[in-house]
């Protein structure tokens, strides 16, 4: 038998005991303590876990909160990028290099090709500034 098994079993063992309130155990001193330490640990472990809920939620409601104010233009160049509202300007500024060189006019021979990458390049490079100034606007530059 494993030893997580042995220890599951020891433990299983012991909490049943408790449970029962047997009388008759030597270390029935030894039991109430570990009972108290064990609610003590109990009620820290909540405390932590109401703690770390109260953070995400309030994380959460201020990222909502940033998207939302968004304007409409902002959050569609976000999207013309491919980005969430939220993302930092180095982030924005990769995407943009990325994109540009997939679409970038020097890569394509064909005429109609070429000025089908010239115009999607211009709306890359405007969603690309629309997003810097409302970041700049917004103090976050």
């Amino acid at each position: 038998m494993s030893i997580p098994r042995r220890l599951g079993r020891l433990a299983r063992g012991f909490v049943s005991g408790m449970q029962r309130g047997e009388d008759s155990s030597p270390g029935r001193e030894a039991a109430s303590d570990a009972r108290r330490e064990f609610e003590h640990v109990k009620r820290a472990f909540r405390a932590a876990w109401r703690g770390a809920s109260e953070e995400w939620r309030e994380r959460t409601e201020a990222a909502k909160a940033r998207r939302s104010t968004a304007p409409k233009e902002v959050r569609r160049a976000y999207a013309r990028l491919g980005l969430r509202v939220d993302s930092r300007l180095e982030s924005v500024d990769q995407a943009r290099r990325e994109l540009v060189k997939k679409y970038h006019p020097d890569r394509f021979s064909d005429p109609e090709q070429r000025r089908r990458a010239e115009k999607i390049t211009a709306e890359i490079n405007a969603a690309h500034d629309t997003i810097e100034r409302y970041l700049m606007r917004r103090g976050e530059l």
